[in-house]
């Protein structure tokens, strides 16, 4: 965010900010990670916020164009999502970077890659990424992809020469390009982190780390398959890498077309089995809101859904079908 910062309004690192309805940020509605908010406010830019409509978890193409033309002039940055932070959706990054670059040639582009970094060490997704090449700048997080420590995360950027706007010099920094203090803001020395990253590659080498991607991959397939077998289930999107957001249907659901009434129960009763699950600490699902895009309960409805994540290599699929099984049965109590 501060390289859009200073891209949008060169100098202000040194001078400040003096107009902060420039920095509009666009984001997807509904599934920007809370990060971005928070770095705008960190960098003194404020919270403009612009929503644009998602379709299945990504930018409403025409919906986008518009947000780009009528805040033309406002603009610090549109956020693209390789992978969210809910469905690990990976939005159509090519077709996003040609409508921005389209309706504005000059707002930055950024894409947050911190779960479609694992998309890029398995041919079975790397397609996905398409374009994501073009975008002004990508973080990635190896603590999520590669089964490091916290935290470990990395910025990359198209241009490094970039990252001279947020330069910061003194003769006690060395000289040499981009070291560190001079281009790491809020660090003036590093720890070793990256040597985290560094392991795990040199240890499981570009095969090992493509077989675990692809067992992520076959376990949410497994996973997919038995929620869309357990009539009382409901899945919420195609996966896209390791998640596999679900919910329960309360008896008199009814999936595509359900009134209000029924999609507070449905939300009331998922929360209920998700306080169970967490109060006994058997099995963890994570939980969260998300927009019905794909229409499954009602389109335009907000739920509360239960997640699954295949990152654990250890689950088997006799624990999948147990935590269903589970799911259903605090569902089919909480119904009472």
């Amino acid at each position: 965010m501060m390289l859009a910062r200073e891209h949008t309004v060169p100098g202000t690192l040194t001078d400040g900010v003096r107009d902060p309805e420039c920095f509009g940020l666009v984001v997807p509605r509904g599934v920007g990670h809370y990060s971005i908010k928070s770095a705008a406010a960190w960098t003194g830019c404020g919270t403009h916020l612009i929503e644009v409509d998602t379709d299945h978890f990504r930018y409403d193409l025409t919906a986008l164009a518009q947000a780009v033309k009528e805040n033309a002039g406002r603009l610090m940055a549109v956020v693209a999502y390789a992978g969210d932070s809910r469905t690990q959706t990976i939005d159509h990054l090519r077709a996003v970077h040609d409508t921005v670059r389209t309706a504005d040639p000059a707002v930055w582009l950024h894409a947050d890659a911190c779960w479609g970094l694992m998309a890029a060490l398995t041919p079975r997704r790397r397609h996905l990424l398409d374009g994501i090449e073009a975008f002004d700048s990508v973080t990635v997080d190896p603590h999520k992809v590669l089964n490091v420590p916290y935290a470990t995360s990395a910025l990359l950027v198209r241009d490094p020469a970039s990252l001279r706007m947020v330069s910061s010099y003194s003769d006690l920094i060395m000289q040499e390009d981009y070291a560190f203090g001079q281009v790491t803001p809020q660090l003036g020395t590093k720890e070793w982190t990256s040597l985290r990253a560094w392991a795990a590659l040199r240890s499981q080498g570009r095969q090992g780390l493509t077989r675990m991607m692809d067992e992520r991959l076959d376990r949410t397939a497994a996973f997919a398959t038995l929620v869309d077998a357990h009539p009382q289930l409901m899945r919420l999107h195609d996966p896209d890498l390791c998640a596999v957001a679900f919910c329960y249907l309360p008896p008199g659901t009814h999936p595509g077309t359900a009134t209000d009434a029924q999609v507070a129960r449905l939300n009331a009763v998922n929360r209920s089995i998700h306080r169970r699950l967490m109060d006994e600490g058997r099995w963890h699902l994570h939980q969260f809101t998300l927009p019905d895009d794909h229409g499954q309960i009602r389109s335009g409805a907000v739920l509360a859904p239960l997640r699954f994540m295949s990152i654990n290599p250890r689950i088997t699929t006799t624990h999948m079908s147990d935590v269903l099984d589970y799911v259903t049965r605090l569902g089919q109590e909480a119904s009472w």
